[in-house]
């Protein structure tokens, strides 16, 4: 069965579910859960405000302390996003996928005081994944999302752990030392760290990179807009944006080689892929990609 541009999703995709939930319904075999997505959508504040509060409006601090309550802004953070996963958790759910904060310096400076966020010149290069991981100015909201992990694999889920935009093996190396501090080894009683492809260099080295992880994903659009240079944002280079150029399909389907390979899971998150007919029949003939669609 074939796709139009105009059609929307094909019916022999291998879908899983996602949170925060997208308009379509599925029932996979996975829950793919967004840091950065529940954080804006749950939290509405930034977990360090406490080192610029001195600086922010009086109506700011009082947003924030009305959301906090009588808790602690660590005791409020962990059991808001575990209580909202939770409640996502299905029977047929056989791990839960926790993609840690990749959202860029732009969209945390939306929280209540984000302002400490810096106003990098091009946010969508800038401080993320691994090296904003690292940097001791974020460590506590690094620390803060394996709380997170940890307080579910207490209430008896298996978790994986998604490590968003990883640019090289240096990366890789530093992000498994980096869940180790904090109680999270990998393959300590099973668990399973994969990375994010959203720069060519990770598709170009995912074999090597393999070696570290479990598993990759691929993020679609991130992964287009590094490819082409293209921001997927201007409208005046909308016509240029295309997830299913040559250049992205051979990334991708270099980085699925080689999980195959190496027997290991690959999936796909896009939140455009309703568009993308051509990537559709791809994915359809590789029924081993799981497909997440994301808001």
């Amino acid at each position: 069965m074939s796709l139009t541009r105009s059609s929307s999703m094909h019916p022999a995709l291998n879908l899983g579910d996602s949170l925060p939930k997208p308009d379509q319904a599925s029932s996979g075999s996975h829950l793919f859960v967004s840091l950065s997505e529940m954080i804006l959508e749950h939290i509405f504040y930034h977990p360090d405000h406490a080192s610029v509060q001195p600086s922010l409006p009086e109506a700011e601090v009082a947003s924030i302390n009305a959301i906090l309550g009588d808790l602690s802004v660590d005791s409020h953070f962990v059991s808001t996003l575990t209580e909202q996963i939770l409640t996502e958790v299905k029977p047929q759910h056989q791990s839960v996928r926790i993609d840690l904060g990749g959202a860029d310096s732009y969209s945390f400076r939306t929280l209540l005081g984000g302002q400490l966020e810096p106003q990098e010149v091009n946010p969508a290069l800038g401080l993320r994944g691994v090296s904003r991981y690292a940097n001791e100015k974020f460590s506590k909201l690094f620390a803060l999302e394996c709380q997170v992990i940890k307080a579910l694999q207490q209430q008896g889920c298996n978790v994986d752990i998604v490590v968003p935009f990883v640019r090289g093996l240096s990366d890789a190396a530093k992000i498994i030392d980096l869940l180790a501090e904090q109680g999270l080894p990998r393959g300590l009683n099973g668990l399973k760290v994969f990375y994010t492809i959203d720069v060519p260099s990770a598709a170009l080295l995912s074999e090597r990179l393999l070696h570290y992880f479990d598993g990759v994903v691929v993020n679609l659009e991130n992964l287009a807009q590094f490819t082409l240079g293209v921001d997927r944002l201007s409208e005046d280079l909308e016509y240029l944006f295309d997830p299913q150029s040559e250049a992205v399909l051979q990334l991708i389907d270099q980085a699925v080689k080689a999980a195959t390979n190496s027997s290991k899971p690959v999936v796909v998150t896009s939140n455009g892929l309703t568009h993308y007919a051509r990537l559709q029949e791809y994915l359809v003939e590789h029924p081993q990609i799981e497909v997440i669609v994301t808001v």
